[in-house]
């Protein structure tokens, strides 16, 4: 049984000086371990189909909690590491 805080605290590598503000959140939720790259890539896949249908284009997040590949905490979670990145670039 886990002991202390369960406030997860992994962190995924830090991205090249270059790439920190590219991070794109799917990767995130990948590095994090949340999702895996198959995960990804059918969101992302669903995402370009409603693109190309002419359908409303969902933001990939969306795509993945209806699927139930990722919990709201993970998403929270990879959304406040892409914007800790996104303040890091800037800084630099």
């Amino acid at each position: 049984m886990k002991t202390g805080s369960s406030k997860n605290t992994k962190q995924p590598k830090q991205p090249s000086n270059d790439g920190a503000s590219r991070m794109l959140l799917g990767q995130i939720l990948v590095e994090l371990g949340y999702i895996t790259i198959y995960q990804l890539d059918e969101s992302l896949q669903i995402q370009r189909t409603d693109a190309a249908a002419g359908l409303e284009q969902k933001p990939l997040g969306q795509i993945m909690l209806e699927l139930g590949y990722c919990s709201p905490n993970h998403l929270i979670r990879a959304i406040q590491v892409q914007t800790e990145y996104r303040k890091a670039s800037q800084t630099r």
